[in-house]
């Protein structure tokens, strides 16, 4: 008989409606009963497409002995972490205290009031690899909690003063002086020491993506060469993750997109859930990459990921979806993965020599999955050898009509605001950048779907959406990614609605989660009320696998605080990125993005002004430089709000289209020819 989850919107909790666990979603209702039984809770949170989290779920949450101690001794809640990223956020730091690192499936163990006392992520179903078996913690610390409830009081108290410790910790006032050219720079200098020079990307197994930290080395690579510098070792950094990662098996090189992250050193095996986050973020940076190189291999990954988010997650409203799964079948990889068999029996005798050849197939498999979750003798294509793509296309298209056959993985249907501005923003650079009216129009269909479905009537995003009904207040990432990325359409198509649009989601931003006496932003507005007071408010700062909405945030208050002749925009922006300074020059991988809105303040936003007919030359020579912290701006049928900044520019020029590149108060002299454009904003 299914439990309490059969009603929710989630497609992770409703994964879990049929397990013989009397499941709770996290509410008022959840915390009363806990209070009202007198028993601890067993905070349970991962995603749909968590490959742990169905491994957990398979031994533990459908095993009927198991579930018997749950419901005896705990009222049981699952979260699904991207509807409550700010619950997620909090016992991930609670975690953190015990001095593990986090991860899903988090399994955390809180007294009724919600304050963790015990923690952690994956419980195998018996002792094993030294990790105590689950059924033997839920006896314990159930025990614990009858026999021992004084001692359990106090290290709850422990929990909560670390949390307290932290979040004093991060809004202790830093030295403003601290916030110079020479320390970002030496900042930078530090993120490149952790760089992988022989695989890219950085450091060792698991290799994610991480966007935000590659995208600084770009930006410290500029800053480089705009001191007379050389920014080479920061640029090869970048490019080197950039190829590495659309050579590797992390990049379907059948049906584009990303995975998650690599499970190796190496980038040849995914851990094989395609997140729509991950997939956004790139293409905004290989956007940024093929205007530094012109790479066809650049050119080919932003068509190929934007056809794949068209193909797989958009859905027929408009909106996009918010995974792939890892498993298909029950198992890890299935989808994605090849036997040797398989594709002799698809494939002629030269084209499985030339798979074997250049995406490194073997007849013995070139994966084993260490945990055995993964098919038996498989293969992940990746590229081993260059330069056959042509020949290769025959056969990429013969194995994606065949992998098109199997059974698919699952897709989490839900709609997140947040995770779409970030597809919002990539798309619509990709579009620009690649002067691709097909992915403009993708861009332009995810945009409408978030302002009619997404945006409340008092102008405030709703966080998620599923089968037509909107749902949660919206948090700052959503206010944040959903106005960076109507920013990047509207440079993208120059159609004013988008920047109003923008604007008005960012002094809603300011309104809702600023606190000016902490000089912080925090992750929730005050005045939510439709869940549990939770046992902090979280604040909105490090970079993760996506950025922090403040450092999104602090950045577009500069750039269009500055634009807009918005002196409370760029006021906000200053006084968070003063005070977050010591802190996040000491920890430059933990703050990347936010070092990138660091630097947008030391040089100063640009805008770059095109006006006149005929300036589609002039564009395309300013798509084709990349220029961070900039917001270009069209004179012709100009934002009411970029009134002022476009006022005069071209008035006296005559009948040709031309560019006016400004910073600060200071515009450089109009140019008409596209070379010298690009080569002034390169410089």
């Amino acid at each position: 008989m299914p439990n309490c989850l059969a009603s929710e919107q989630s497609p992770y909790l409703r994964q879990h409606a049929e397990n013989p666990v009397d499941w709770l979603p996290f509410g008022k209702n959840a915390f009363a009963e806990a209070a009202r039984l007198d028993r601890p809770i067993l905070l349970s949170i991962g995603y749909s497409a968590c490959h742990w989290c169905h491994v957990m779920a398979h031994e533990s949450f459908e095993n009927p002995a198991t579930a018997k101690l749950m419901n005896e001794r705990f009222v049981n809640i699952k979260v699904d972490r991207e509807e409550l990223p700010d619950v997620d956020q909090i016992y991930q730091r609670a975690l953190a205290l015990q001095g593990e690192s986090g991860g899903w499936p988090l399994t955390m163990f809180l007294t009724p009031s919600g304050t963790p006392y015990f923690g952690g992520t994956y419980f195998p179903p018996e002792d094993r690899h030294g990790r105590p078996g689950f059924p033997r913690i839920l006896v314990a610390l159930s025990d614990a909690w009858q026999k021992d409830r004084e001692s359990i009081l106090q290290h709850a108290a422990k929990y909560s003063d670390g949390l307290a410790h932290l979040a004093a910790r991060e809004l202790d006032g830093g030295d403003a002086s601290a916030l110079t050219d020479a320390a970002l720079d030496a900042a930078i200098d530090g993120l490149l020491g952790r760089v992988d020079t022989e695989h890219a990307g950085f450091g060792g197994a698991p290799k994610f993506p991480n966007a935000s930290a590659l995208r600084l080395l770009l930006r410290g690579a500029r800053r480089r060469r705009r001191q007379g510098l050389d920014g080479a070792p920061l640029e090869t950094a970048f490019l080197h993750a950039l190829t590495a990662m659309a050579e590797g098996g992390i990049y379907d090189q059948l049906g584009g997109g990303f995975a998650r992250y690599a499970t190796d050193r190496v980038w040849l095996v995914p851990h094989f859930e395609k997140m729509l986050y991950d997939n956004g973020q790139l293409l905004r940076l290989y956007a940024e990459g093929y205007q530094r190189t012109r790479d066809p291999l650049y050119a080919r990954v932003l068509r190929e990921t934007a056809a794949f988010l068209e193909r797989e997650l958009r859905s027929p409203e408009g909106g996009l979806y918010t995974a792939l799964d890892a498993d298909s079948e029950g198992v890890e990889g299935l989808f994605y993965a090849w036997t040797w068999a398989e594709l002799e029996r698809l494939l002629t005798t030269d084209e499985l020599a030339l798979v074997e050849r250049c995406w490194g197939a073997r007849r013995e498999g070139n994966w084993k999955d260490p945990h055995g979750h993964g098919p038996e003798l498989a293969n992940v294509l990746s590229v081993v050898l260059r330069g056959h793509e042509d020949a290769l296309a025959p056969v990429r298209d013969k194995l994606f009509a065949a992998r098109a056959r199997r059974v698919r993985p699952a897709t989490d249907d839900k709609i997140l605001s947040g995770m779409n501005g970030l597809a919002l923003t990539g798309l619509a650079e990709a579009a620009r950048v690649l002067d691709d009216p097909v992915i403009l129009d993708g861009a332009r269909r995810t945009a409408e779907f978030l302002l009619k479905s997404l945006r409340a009537d008092d102008g405030r995003m709703r966080r998620t959406w599923k089968a037509g009904v909107a749902r949660l207040p919206g948090t700052l990432d959503d206010h944040a990614f959903v106005a960076e990325g109507l920013v990047a359409l509207y440079e993208a198509t120059f159609e004013p609605r988008w920047f109003d649009a923008a604007v008005t989601l960012l002094r809603r931003a300011v309104e809702l989660f600023w606190d000016e006496s902490q000089a912080a932003f925090y992750v929730t507005a005050p005045d939510e009320d439709e869940l549990p007071t939770l046992i902090e408010r979280p604040l909105s700062g490090h970079d993760g696998a996506i950025p922090s909405g403040a450092s999104v945030v602090a950045e577009l208050l500069l750039v269009v605080g500055e634009a807009t002749k918005d002196d409370a925009m760029t006021g906000v922006a200053r006084t968070l990125l003063e005070r977050r300074a010591s802190g996040a020059l000491a920890q430059p991988f933990a703050y990347a993005q936010l070092l990138g809105a660091m630097d947008t303040l030391l040089e100063g936003p640009t805008q770059i002004v095109v006006t006149g007919p005929d300036a589609n030359a002039l564009e395309r020579a300013v798509a084709t430089v990349f220029v961070p912290g900039r917001l270009i701006v069209k004179k012709e049928g100009a934002p009411v709000a970029l009134a002022s900044l476009v006022a005069g520019k071209g008035d006296d020029g005559g009948a040709e289209a031309e560019v006016f590149v400004c910073r600060g108060s200071h515009c450089e002299a109009r140019e008409r020819d596209p070379g010298r454009l690009a080569a002034k904003l390169t410089s």
